[in-house]
């Protein structure tokens, strides 16, 4: 799992360079994606072809071009735990929002999450990126919750449905809870009191 401390590391070692308020919570997105063991195969307009996802190559590319393309910023990443599983997130720039969407190869339904960039965007005037952002700690748990630790988890059972586990006493209980992949999707918006 990612930390403030280790994607703050990330964006530090990266250097890059913010347009606007938006460049910096999509490389935060980036960031925290990076700490969390995934390794960025495409970014910018490679990473919205149409064979982005199916490319067998999982072979690690710079950052660069990441924020060519205006109000909208795409990354595919080859995941830690199965490198030949793709991830392709997609942020798009929506009312003062950063609009994240994660989806899994092979998956037909997206992770979503809206971003409000304000609460996580820091002063402009600095050179310093600690200062370039607030609220980190809290954007970090955010996306972990609603994005990153759901992506590990579908992963996880998908390599687990090859060896089923035993039925457990709430599956014969006939209670059973959404999972990653049920469709609820609802928007989630992460706020920095809670």
């Amino acid at each position: 799992m990612a930390t403030d401390k280790t994607v703050m590391a990330v964006i530090r070692a990266a250097r890059p360079t913010f347009r606007n308020k938006y460049d910096k919570i999509a490389f935060a997105v980036h960031a925290s994606f990076h700490a969390s063991g995934y390794v960025l195969t495409a970014t910018g307009p490679h990473a919205l072809s149409d064979t982005a996802l199916s490319n067998p190559s999982t072979d690690e590319v710079a950052v660069d071009h990441w924020n060519e393309l205006d109000d909208e910023y795409a990354f595919v990443y080859a995941n830690p735990e199965n490198r030949s599983k793709k991830v392709l997130l997609k942020c798009l720039v929506m009312n003062d929002k950063l609009l994240v969407d994660a989806l899994c190869g092979g998956s037909s339904e997206a992770l979503h999450l809206e971003i409000n960039v304000e609460d996580y965007a820091g002063d402009n005037g600095s050179n310093n990126y600690s200062d370039q952002y607030k609220n980190l700690d809290k954007f970090v748990k955010g996306l972990d919750k609603d994005i990153l630790s759901k992506l590990e988890s579908s992963s996880k059972s998908a390599s687990s449905s090859r060896n089923p586990p035993k039925t457990s006493d709430r599956s014969r209980s006939g209670i059973h809870e959404p999972s990653v992949g049920s469709g609820d999707y609802s928007s989630r918006i992460i706020h920095p009191s809670g």
